[in-house]
């Protein structure tokens, strides 16, 4: 096959162009449909001018107007496409009907006998040459039949259906005329036909030209494969492809099997292999080496023809060069590498995002920062890894990038994979395409938990620090204050007990060193207190589960006489929960709570205090109530009974150190104390916050 003919198969695989004749039936249909209507109208007339023709038109009359049924019933099944049924259905029964006129109106003799040549003209067209030659040998048999007959005397020698002169001239016209207008409908539709076919081989042309300029373009190559001649055929564009000269060699499937490169002649095969057997689509790409040890990059692709039962007849496809493509794909594989390699290695998290917050890359340090595989972050929503409450913030920040600001740096919180809260420093990058158009976000983060917990550290010493600056001149001041009243009372009786004793006057010298005594011990006792809120803010001893019930009752039996001097009744309910600390502080708080609300009960007549516990709202700890109904509180004064030397009645004893003492130690804990009443006399109730022990214990 040349190679304009192999562009034609090629090309009509393709884009299969109608034509009016794709095949027998179709040609019968166009050409048998106006032949019979044409005949069914004559063979209507004919059974109208039969009685005038005729002097016992009868038979005539009978046969026209079956005629007339059947090349009307023919035009119909031809016209639905039931060409060869309609064709002998007309066939048969116009020989029957010219046979049996024959017998009846003088044999050969007959002018009937001549429109024999209408059966083998409409056989020709519906059957074809085969169908033609068996009209006309049955026709002449049956000329033969009859001139036996009427040679044996079967038929009469003479009939009134013999036609006279006029009829027999008439019909040998009529069938003149049939003849005629069947060949002139024959020659009408094949006029159209060469036309369309002339019309479509320019066409087809005119599209194998474009066809071969787009092959071209394309550097590509048609291929034929004839299953059933198990050949080959390969259009002209196949051969600069595989740098063949076509006047020095000829391709065939040894050459071309020869230029592929031995590492891929085994890829290639399977490949054509399984296409063949599985009777599907062929594609492969695979090297070829050129002449001058060029290598060279095709893509063989195919598409299996099978015929009607699905038995696989041949394959076509091209053959296109690809190594510009794979020249591409190779520098892109290379600067991917070279791009993951750089952000695999570089010690910090870098991943990349769509605007929902889906992750669509992460590198190995991400993968390892949040104990996830790469599988299970890509397409996750990075968002579920930082803290509910600052999710929107972070949202936030990022929607402030644009193209003419691109980029940002913010921190936030994260969840890390233990459950606690990290910290981590994020640069945030929009993506834009050439158009400028955001396609994704890239972002590039440390770790900086530990600065984070630092500076946290940090900030938290420095507010201590300012507390305790502040607290240390309240300190100076009412130290030098309270210190120096014991003080001046000791130097005051001192001075009187001198000038006694110089006076020989003994009498108040014991009344005077017992106010001496009183303020030294009152002085030890605000030493002691000082002592005790110096070292409130140190855990003297390792943490441990305190059960509170046993703790309670170790700081009430501390001040046991204290509650039973003032009748005072403890409710100490069962079952109370554990707490986690310093138990010998955590002692001295309640010992300081219970000995403060039974000092101030006034004169209730029935003196209570109750403690209770639950959950606090602050996860992690407890919330522990001490409540009184002895003389209550003003509300206004609710923070200042936890300063240093605050007493609001000064005629009940105390240094004003307990409450203080009692904060110090509770907020060494991680806690927090504070103090409600609804006035004086209404009672108070303390509430402190108490770590529980860590679920690790």
């Amino acid at each position: 096959m040349n190679s304009d003919h192999l562009l034609t198969a090629f090309f009509t695989h393709i884009f299969p162009l109608e034509t009016p004749f794709a095949n027998r039936q179709q040609y019968g249909a166009v050409i048998l449909w106006p032949i019979f209507s044409t005949l069914a109208l004559i063979a209507g007339l004919f059974s109208i001018v039969s009685p005038f023709l005729y002097a016992q038109p009868a038979i005539p009359l009978l046969a026209s107007a079956v005629m007339t049924i059947t090349f009307t019933g023919g035009a119909w099944m031809v016209r639905r496409g039931a060409v060869y049924t309609g064709t002998g259905l007309v066939c048969g029964v116009l020989w029957f009907v010219i046979t049996v006129t024959a017998l009846f109106s003088g044999g050969v003799r007959s002018s009937a006998v001549l429109h024999y040549v209408l059966v083998v003209l409409l056989t020709g067209i519906g059957f074809g040459r085969y169908g033609a030659s068996g009209a006309a040998l049955v026709s002449s048999a049956t000329m033969l039949g009859l001139w036996l007959l009427e040679l044996t005397g079967w038929l009469p020698q003479t009939t009134q259906l013999l036609e006279t002169s006029l009829v027999y001239t008439i019909l040998i016209a009529v069938i003149l005329l049939l003849t005629g207008i069947i060949i002139f409908i024959v020659d009408a539709q094949l006029s159209a036909a060469l036309r369309q076919s002339r019309q479509e081989a320019t066409e087809r042309k005119r599209a194998e030209q474009w066809l071969r300029q787009a092959l071209l373009a394309a550097r590509a190559g048609a291929w034929e494969w004839d299953a059933q001649a198990r050949t080959i055929r390969w259009s002209p564009e196949n051969y600069p492809l595989l740098a063949i000269e076509p006047t020095r060699e000829k391709l065939t499937f040894r050459t071309w099997l020869a230029r592929i490169h031995p590492d891929d002649q085994a890829t290639v095969r399977a490949a054509v292999d399984r296409a063949i057997s599985n009777i599907q689509e062929l594609t492969v790409d695979f090297r070829v080496i050129l002449p001058d040890g060029t290598i060279r990059w095709l893509r063989g692709i195919g598409q299996p023809v099978v015929d009607a039962q699905g038995v696989l007849q041949g394959m076509y496809g091209l053959q296109i060069d690809i190594t510009a493509q794979k020249t591409i794909e190779t520098e892109l594989q290379r600067s991917q590498l070279y791009y993951r390699g750089l952000v695999e290695d570089m010690p910090a998290l870098i991943c990349r995002f769509l605007a929902d917050g889906t992750l669509t890359f992460v590198n190995d340090r991400y993968c390892q920062t949040f104990q996830r595989s790469r599988e299970e972050l890509i397409g996750f929503n990075f968002y579920e890894l930082i803290p509910p409450e600052r999710r929107a913030q972070v949202a936030a920040d990022i929607r402030q990038l644009t193209p003419e600001q691109p980029t940002m740096e913010h921190e936030h919180e994260v969840l890390q994979p233990d459950g606690t809260i990290g910290w981590q420093h994020w640069i945030n990058r929009l993506l834009l395409d050439d158009n400028g158009v955001p396609i994704e976000y890239q972002a590039l983060g440390i770790d900086v938990t530990e600065r984070k917990k630092a500076e946290i550290e940090r900030e938290r010493l420095l507010n201590e620090l300012t507390a305790r600056n502040t607290e240390l001149e309240q300190f100076a001041y009412t130290v030098s204050h309270d210190l120096k009243s014991p003080l001046i009372t000791i130097k005051g009786f001192a001075s009187y007990i001198q000038r006694d004793l110089e006076a020989g006057n003994l009498e108040r010298i014991p009344a005077d060193l017992q106010r001496i005594i009183a303020a030294a011990d009152r002085m030890y006792q605000l030493l002691e207190d000082l002592l005790n809120l110096s070292r409130a803010g140190r855990k003297l001893s390792q943490p441990s589960r305190i059960g509170l019930g046993l703790l309670i009752s170790e700081a009430a039996a501390s001040v046991s006489s204290r509650l039973a001097e003032r009748n005072v009744y403890l409710n100490l309910p069962p079952n109370l929960p554990e707490i986690y600390g310093d138990r010998t502080r955590l002692r001295e708080v309640f010992q300081n709570l219970i000995d403060n609300a039974a000092k101030f009960m006034g004169d209730q007549p029935s003196p209570q205090i109750w403690i209770e516990a639950r959950p606090a709202d602050q996860p992690g700890f407890v919330l522990v109530s001490v409540r009184d109904n002895g003389i209550g509180i003003e509300p206004r004064h609710a923070q200042r009974i936890f300063g240093l030397f605050e007493r609001l009645n000064m005629q009940i004893e105390g240094t004003g150190i307990g409450l203080a003492l009692a904060r110090r130690i509770v907020e060494a804990h991680g806690g927090k104390i504070w103090v409600e009443s609804e006035g004086l006399g209404k009672g108070a109730t303390f509430y402190l916050t108490l770590p529980q022990p860590p679920v690790s214990e």
